[in-house]
């Protein structure tokens, strides 16, 4: 046993401890390992943005403890960190570095030898910090979304689908993101609240001077009209069917049709189909077969032939109020309300979207909503009650997944279109052996350059994230594989712990692409966990001045106690941050560190290996630590670090500290030398529980524990190397119940709350002493013993006394020594 210093040094011991893990291999996966004795995560990879916030921490900790008791409990585990550097966000992050845009640079090359540049730095700082934060990642696994490897395997997965008629390229109407100029999935939608107006509008009748009051929000899209729709059961429009009406200001005739969908009671019961508005338009357009007239480009302002100059070149809001004034002047707008309603946005640039036809690869999900509902009903949830989440998206569905995105950074898609006579615009795909593929260097084979135009939209970043489980296997199946042979140790995986609001997108789009390869969940159990909110429950945000950067918070409490904070929420719970939290995390790591130079005084008079345990206290902490081991191990085999933490946190605080070393301190010295076997059952005990402690506190605080255990139980901590080690968890089993001990041990608890509130309540101090206590607990003689050394009662008998403990299970009555003797 080597001796503690004084005092905890967080910073460097953290620090030294980081390094040890990492160049001793303490996390390394064994490959040789059986499937079942392996426990396999699917990480998040995190997109590389260039911030760094507590959602990280928040969620990569609480994976990380599942991670660590996982390897504890015997299993060796597989847990890889990947990078999403990919897709918008790079580019974002390359442009502001450099100050210009991707469309400024002399060539898209020079555009993705930056964005694989900053990519590469933006790595090394997450890197740095999960390290800080203890991660127990094995770094060998590491992968991101460019890489040659991930690349081959994407492009490996659309081609499977490709050749099972999974994935095909259409034109279609599609969310459109004006700012980044790219097409975007449903599930990269966010609703905002925006200021607009609720316009009711004179529309004219072909043939009469009937007016209708078409009531809208995009008065702007009125050159955009291609029908008028009534509910064919509302007797007010009956007499319009088979008529045309004609648009206010631009006098262009279009149908007037019925309509089942139309609501009879909402606004006038009539209203406009624009190309287009919504969803509702695209639905009508669709089922009615009318003309398309486009009059939004893709930067989102009005081009169209013909457009007034008032109108022509402005984005739709601005377009919104010279339409609104021009209706106004021309007496066909009866009422402009201002109002606040919700508009479809794109998640990352904020930007309102747009609706427009565009030609884009999309994967077919509305024909499975069933399927891959059953496939999440396979996967174990946890919490359980997050399952409802992934069907109420897969219900809600109203596209399918488009993957393609017209941008420059990402994996292109390994197609090009054939320009011979007679197969014009025929898709040729690249072969396996010709992955990664860059299409626009690369040609099939068997053509010329002039032959063929290659795609060059690259795909969705999700598009390469959702097959994240095969990433790590290097396999898609086991016949298109890098390397079959992992592929079968690590597909699918045991464990996805992710945030639940990419529920919808992460989740789903790897349920969708496991289904459509293999027919197969892509793991077993999914770990939801929730957001982290900024100090006054809102989301964290620059903004708003609120955000707590993970990295200035490890610098000044240390990872353990920041790890803390993490453990201390429940799964898919939004928690919010809290320094009282951090502050509880920093007197545990004290309290911890305190406790163990105090045991380590007593533990010096250990000889030889731990024996007997004789005294009726000592049994009985013995069998409340084989309750929180065995509570702990249920709640961390469930993924409930959280409940497995008060479960420790009771033992240690309650249990050990402030009754069982209190309740012993006077055996445990032995000052007389008159008690020479309760001495050592003592030590004896506070070896087996200071052990198990340490091992059970182990997942959640790493840098302490592994600390402490080196010093103390050197031996152990040489032969097994870490106490991270695979197969160091404490086990129940290794504690024997005592029933009669444990009875009497909360007897004894209780009875001494009782002395100690009726010393307060005298005013006299804890010390003061007892000259005889009459106790109605029968106890043993060991027992009595050391409620008299911890309450300072010099004689105990048996009898019914007039206090009664708070329990109400006992009684006592004490004689209080006078000041002459007290003294």
């Amino acid at each position: 046993m080597k001796e503690l210093p004084q005092k905890y040094d967080t910073t460097a011991t953290e620090q030294r401890w980081q390094s040890h893990w990492l160049e001793n291999g303490t996390y390394h996966w064994d490959e040789s390992a059986a499937r079942a004795d392996t426990f396999v995560i699917d990480t998040p990879p995190p997109t590389v943005s260039g911030h760094l916030h507590m959602g990280h921490v928040f969620s990569y900790c609480q994976a990380d403890f599942v991670a660590r008791w996982q390897r504890m409990n015997g299993k060796t585990v597989f847990y890889p960190m990947g990078f999403d550097d990919n897709g918008l966000p790079t580019e974002r992050l390359v442009e502001k570095a450099k100050k210009k845009t991707a469309s400024r640079y002399e060539s898209r090359e020079e555009f993705i030898k930056d964005c694989m540049e900053v990519s590469d730095e933006s790595r090394k700082a997450y890197r740095s910090l999960f390290q800080s934060t203890a991660l127990s990642v094995d770094w060998r696994q590491e992968y991101h979304t460019v890489s040659e490897e991930s690349r081959k395997l994407s492009q490996l997965s659309f081609l499977d689908l490709f050749q099972k008629g999974e994935v095909t390229r259409k034109l279609e109407p599609m969310l459109w993101d004006p700012i980044d100029q790219t097409a975007i999935a449903q599930a990269e939608v966010e609703d905002k609240e925006l200021p607009s107006h609720f316009c009711d509008i004179h529309f004219g009748v072909e043939g009469s001077d009937e007016k209708l009051t078409i009531a809208t929000t995009r008065p702007e899209l009125i050159p955009a009209c291609v029908g008028v729709f009534y509910h064919p059961d509302d007797s007010r429009y009956q007499h319009l069917k088979g008529k045309q009406a004609v648009t206010p200001l631009f006098g262009v005739k279009v149908p007037i049709l019925e309509d089942d969908s139309v609501e009879i009671d909402k606004g006038t019961g009539i209203m406009m189909c624009c190309t287009f508005g919504d969803e509702a338009d695209i639905e009508k357009w669709r089922k009615h077969d009318l003309e398309l007239k486009l009059i939004l480009n893709k930067y989102g302002k009005i081009e169209f032939e013909g457009a007034p100059e008032w109108m022509a070149n402005k984005k739709a809001k601005m377009a919104r109020e010279e339409i609104i004034k021009q209706l106004d002047e021309a007496g066909l707008l009866l009422e402009a309300k201002p109002i606040t309603h919700a508009v479809k946005c794109a998640e990352r640039s904020g930007a309102p979207l747009e609706i427009i036809p565009t030609p884009q690869w999309f994967v077919k999900v509305m024909d499975k909503k069933a399927e891959l509902k059953a496939k999440s009903a396979e996967c174990n949830w946890h919490p359980e009650w997050m399952a409802k989440r992934m069907d109420q998206w897969i219900d809600g569905l109203s596209w399918d997944w488009c993957i393609s995105r017209q941008r420059y950074f990402g994996v292109p898609f390994p197609i090009w279109y054939s320009k011979r006579a007679g197969e014009t615009g025929k898709v040729l795909i690249a072969t396996p052996d010709q992955l990664p593929c860059n299409p626009l260097v690369e040609l099939p084979a068997g053509y010329s350059r002039d032959e063929v135009d290659a795609d060059i939209d690259v795909m969705d970043t999700w598009a390469t994230s959702s097959i994240s489980p095969q990433l790590s296997s290097k396999a898609i199946t086991s016949e298109l594989a890098i390397d079959s042979e992992r592929h079968s140790k690590l597909y699918p995986a045991d464990m996805r712990p992710q945030a639940h609001e990419i529920i919808r997108t992460w989740a789903f789009y790897t349920i969708v692409k496991s289904h459509l390869h293999g027919d197969v969940i892509p793991w077993k159990n999914l770990m939801i966990s929730g957001w982290c909110l900024a100090e006054d429950k809102t989301k964290m945000s620059k903004s708003k001045g609120n955000v707590v950067t993970p990295i200035a918070l490890i610098e000044e409490h240390g990872s353990d106690v920041v790890r803390y904070w993490a453990s201390t929420s429940k799964l898919g719970q939004d928690t919010a941050f809290s320094r009282d939290l951090l502050k509880i995390g920093k007197k545990l790591v004290n309290k911890l560190w305190n406790a163990t130079k105090f045991a380590a005084i007593h533990l010096e008079k250990l000889e030889g290996e731990p024996q007997e345990i004789t005294a009726t206290l000592d049994k009985w902490i013995i069998s409340r630590l084989h309750h929180a081991t065995a509570k702990a191990t249920a709640e961390f085999e469930q993924y409930e670090y959280a409940s497995a933490l008060r479960a420790i946190e009771d033992f240690f605080w309650n249990d050990f500290c402030d009754n069982y070393l209190e309740l012993i301190k006077k055996r445990a010295y032995d000052e007389a030398g008159t008690d020479k076997d309760g001495q050592m059952s003592a030590v004896y005990t506070i070896h087996h529980c200071l052990d198990g402690i340490l091992r059970l506190f182990a997942p959640i605080v790493p840098h302490v524990t592994e600390e402490l255990w080196s010093h103390i139980f050197e031996s152990k901590h040489a032969a097994v190397g870490s106490i991270h080690a695979r197969g160091n968890w404490v086990k129940a089993s290794d504690y024997p119940l005592d029933a009669v001990a444990e009875a009497e041990g909360i007897a004894v608890v209780d009875l001494l709350e009782a002395v100690r509130k009726a010393k307060s309540e005298k005013g006299v101090s804890i010390k003061w002493p007892i000259t005889n206590a009459v106790i109605s607990a029968d106890l043993s003689d060991s027992a009595k013993a050391d409620l008299c050394g911890a309450g300072n009662i010099a004689t105990i008998t048996q009898g019914t006394g007039d206090i009664k403990t708070e329990s109400e299970k006992h009684s006592l009555t004490l004689e209080f020594a006078s000041e002459s003797d007290a003294a």
